[in-house]
């Protein structure tokens, strides 16, 4: 855990905002309003080193024992750090993976889209979800990474990532995890973008294939979600779909803002409680794990609560509207929020806005099946197993 020398005042309640409950299950704190869970977010009370925190409370100590590569490896993931150390670690991933990067990568998405897609006719039945969502993100990953592995092998690494985290008391869950992160660190030797990256002594090598399994990690389970999840909602709403299906300006984007609202691939962060302090007559203790809920209420008004969501570039965020009278663009927390803000939420919502215009220009006439939903059973994660479609030809 990263200790702050001088506390700082403890976060405020806003009017009206709902206190941090105590979770007996889960034995954890749980801030679900979303005007406090931007000041947790954002302070520096509440540490980012919940990886380390819960391997003591949900591991064995036997198979914290077992698993200390595994368990060392989560630990060098820079989100699992705060400032300093986390501003260093992120500034030269952030560069990478800048706006401009991004914009020059969507001829490379459109084409890996019209490749899935072309993966899709072909399969029977139709199922969006391999051939399409963990296509698009796999493959996308793996050209941003510099990777040869196929989506399916990425997706299996990533899985078994993201089940561990979910369940670390699991220890079948913990020995696909590890056999994943084996797996993936040999694969990162070899890539292109780490190779960029300090190799000098043993820890930079450690904290580089860190830095990017972490990387690759955040660009598959949750895109995958979000891509899925889309197509879903876009299908099961006929006037959004003929919205996209003209072409008109911004239903793309504001159709992914919406989806990323009102199911979030991924529901909560966590943080640890750095030293002692009361919120909102809540005395949380040093050491105490809290969950920041990151579906609240929705996107986040400056004045007005809940508003619709912003169409704008996918990328930059640019022509979104605003708060009224505040200048600023709405902001919803699903991407998180302050300096551990998603480095990766532009090149996700290009992939979704670029898959729901060429899906619609290419089956125009698709719709659902019956059933066409299968939800998968992470409750960290949330995503579909199976999208069943009739691509209408």
């Amino acid at each position: 855990m990263n200790r702050t020398r001088t506390p700082a005042p403890a976060p405020s309640l806003p009017d009206g905002a709902g206190a941090p409950e105590w979770d007996e299950g889960l034995e954890c704190w749980v801030v679900a309003d979303p005007r406090l869970a931007r000041q947790v977010l954002n302070h520096p009370g509440f540490a980012s080193g919940t990886f380390a925190r819960s391997f003591q409370l949900y591991m064995s100590e036997a198979s914290r024992e077992e698993y200390r590569a595994l368990t060392d490896f989560l630990r060098l993931w820079f989100v699992q750090t705060d400032a300093p150390e986390h501003t260093a670690l992120r500034r030269p991933v952030q560069r990478i993976m800048s706006a401009s990067y991004v914009r020059s990568l969507a001829p490379r998405v459109e084409e890996i889209v019209d490749a899935c897609l072309d993966d899709l006719a072909a399969a029977r039945p139709h199922d969006v979800m391999p051939t399409v969502a963990d296509g698009i993100s796999g493959k996308v990953m793996a050209h941003v990474v510099g990777v040869d592995e196929e989506p399916a092998v990425l997706h299996r690494w990533s899985r078994a990532l993201s089940l561990f985290i979910g369940a670390m008391y699991r220890r079948d869950h913990a020995e696909r995890a590890h056999t994943a992160m084996e797996e993936m660190a040999e694969a990162l030797s070899r890539a292109s973008a780490p190779a960029a990256f300090p190799r000098d002594t043993p820890l930079d090598r450690a904290r580089t294939t860190a830095t990017w399994a972490m990387n690759l990690f955040g660009g598959l389970e949750t895109t995958a979600s979000l891509l899925g999840s889309v197509v879903l909602t876009a299908l099961g709403d006929r006037a959004v779909w003929d919205a996209i299906r003209a072409e008109r300006e911004g239903a793309a984007e504001a159709l992914v803002e919406t989806v990323l609202v009102a199911r979030p691939p991924l529901r909560h962060l966590g943080r640890v409680v750095a030293y002692d302090q009361e919120v909102a007559g809540s005395l949380l203790k040093e050491g105490d794990l809290v969950l920041v809920s990151l579906t609240g209420d929705g996107l986040l008004a400056e004045e007005d609560g809940p508003a619709a969501p912003p169409a704008g570039c996918p990328v930059t965020g640019a022509g979104a509207d605003t708060a009224a009278g505040s200048g600023r663009p709405e902001q919803h927390l699903v991407f998180g929020h302050g300096p551990h803000y998603c480095v990766g939420a532009p090149l996700a919502r290009l992939e979704a806005a670029v898959l729901l215009r060429r899906f619609a220009k290419r089956f125009p006439d698709a719709r659902l099946t019956g059933e066409a939903a299968v939800w998968g059973p992470n409750l960290s994660y949330v995503g579909l197993d199976h999208l069943y479609v009739d691509l209408g030809v």
